[in-house]
């Protein structure tokens, strides 16, 4: 058995958690104007694509009922899903508007520092932010910069043990992110802090499980 499907799709919104995430403070920069922050979701992945198979393994008759034994009673499964990368927002830490502590202050920005390579090392071009004015509010948008997107493969194989008709031992061997594809966290996103723009943690890595249940 074979399943594909691809979802395109786009989230708005103002806020998208009723607390602080990896991805924005979930906070207004200014608490009269909440239409500066209308926005794309941080949950917002904008292609997703979802693959995952069953697959029976045959066994030749010819073979010895030992080994048929041995053999027979496989099933090989696996999941792959790959993502586009989820937007988040840059923020200042210091009090630039003079409000007090609470609103999720912006910086400004000029052009778009989404353009460029992306590495690890400076996922976003940093140079194009600035500290604004005192007693003013930055002009860089909510949510404005892309994140990593996200790939993993995952698969399994089992095997069915019967004993009798209600008992029955499955045994299990399983892989997650069989390839180990590196799945990075949205970067430093605090502006004029050390390592602004950089990566510094992931996702889980590979995996390996064994598992045994017995069904009765």
């Amino acid at each position: 058995m074979l399943d594909a499907n691809w979802t395109w799709s786009h989230s708005i919104d103002d806020a998208s958690d009723p607390g602080a995430t990896l991805n924005e403070a979930n906070l207004p920069q200014d608490v009269h104007n909440f239409g500066a922050e209308k926005a794309s979701s941080s949950f917002d992945h904008r292609h997703r694509v979802v693959m995952s198979f069953i697959y029976q393994l045959p066994v030749l008759l010819d073979l010895s009922p030992w080994t048929r034994g041995f053999f027979g009673r496989w099933q090989a499964g696996g999941d792959f899903t790959a993502q586009t990368g989820a937007p988040f927002t840059v923020n200042i830490a210091s009090d630039q508007a003079n409000i007090g502590a609470g609103p999720a202050q912006r910086p400004n920005v000029v052009g778009n520092p989404n353009d460029g390579a992306k590495t690890p090392e400076q996922w976003f071009n940093t140079s194009l932010f600035s500290l604004p004015t005192l007693y003013t509010f930055g002009n860089a948008p909510r949510n404005a910069l892309i994140g990593p997107g996200f790939e993993q493969f995952d698969c399994s194989l089992q095997k069915d043990i019967p004993f009798s008709e209600a008992l029955k031992l499955q045994f299990r061997v399983e892989a997650y992110n069989l390839f180990n594809h590196p799945n990075f966290n949205v970067p430093n996103r605090t502006a004029f802090t050390a390592n602004f723009g950089r990566i510094s943690s992931a996702q889980d890595s590979r995996e390996f499980q064994l598992a045994l249940k017995l069904s009765f």
